[in-house]
């Protein structure tokens, strides 16, 4: 019989006195990846996802990223993102929500550095990640008085192992020269939520509007009132999932004070209407239908 020990003293990468919480954890099958998750930010958690199969693209910040099996995409608080997934792609991934995260050397809610690539390939550590994600998965949908201990000391352990493989395979994200387009997009991330046309950013930037249009399109590949639509439907899509407000209260909210615009909106750029696609990602018990591995 051999015996391991372990010789290090104990010395652990968060700061003192955080502890973080698990907000929730997910197993995202083909079917629901292919609802359209337009552009949304999280501030108050950071979420980790693992492509298990397939392939896809996402855009983090102001960078598009083409993902395959084996990459673990990061998203700090307060970085807006997008999922866009094609009928043939059939990807499948695993995603992991954390609130209250303080690793010693980072800001809160940040799990590698905003001067860093947010997709790190694993190569070999790609399954242990992967069995970790499964153990949480099984961990927290469990009827047991203990699972909520359990899946806290779990997460625990899976964010050390993804530090350490960010610590392994990170790689510095080439800087992004400040230009018109990204000015543009500040502007429009601060006020999407307010009654916003293409006159009032060109009127409060000082912009040609035609030439607003052309350079915000170029950078970001779409104009800029399209871009408002699919912020306020990421929005809204947050707020369908994360509460019980009424549409009409998420429509308010997201800036459109027709419900009924709204809708047709939401259903243009989703493929489903609000009330569907809410039902369609939580139970009446209100955890996520996507714990169901089966996605049935």
């Amino acid at each position: 019989m051999l015996q391991y020990f372990v010789k290090e003293k104990l010395s652990s990468i968060f700061v003192e006195n955080q502890n973080p919480e698990l907000l929730y954890v997910c197993e995202v099958d083909p079917v629901h990846a292919k609802m359209p998750r337009t552009m949304h930010v999280h501030e108050d958690r950071v979420e980790i996802v693992l492509i298990v199969e397939g392939f896809g693209d996402y855009t983090i910040h102001n960078n598009k990223y083409h993902v395959q099996k084996g990459d673990l995409l990061f998203f700090n608080s307060g970085v807006i993102h997008d999922e866009a997934v094609c009928e043939d792609q059939n990807i499948l991934t695993y995603c992991a929500a954390i609130k209250n995260l303080q690793i010693t050397g980072l800001g809160k809610n940040e799990i590698l550095s905003n001067l860093m690539c947010p997709v790190i390939h694993l190569d070999q550590d790609f399954e242990k990640v992967k069995q970790i994600f499964l153990l949480l998965c099984d961990t927290v949908k469990e009827e047991t008085n203990c699972k909520t201990e359990m899946s806290h000391y779990l997460m625990r352990a899976f964010v050390v192992k993804v530090h350490d493989c960010i610590e392994k395979y990170e790689v510095p994200m080439a800087p992004i020269p400040y230009n018109l387009g990204i000015q543009i997009k500040q502007y429009i991330d601060m006020h999407y939520l307010e009654d916003l046309n293409l006159s009032k950013i060109s009127e409060a930037l000082h912009i040609n509007t035609y030439y607003l249009s052309h350079v915000f399109k170029e950078m970001v590949g779409y104009s800029p009132m399209q871009y408002v639509m699919r912020r306020r439907v990421g929005e809204a899509q947050n707020l369908l999932i994360n509460t019980e407000d009424s549409i009409t209260k998420i429509a308010m909210r997201v800036g459109y004070n027709n419900s009924n615009y709204f809708q047709l909106v939401f259903s243009t750029i989703v493929g489903m209407s609000p009330g569907r696609y809410r039902k369609s990602w939580v139970k009446e018990t209100d955890v996520p239908e996507f714990f169901d591995k089966t996605g049935k």
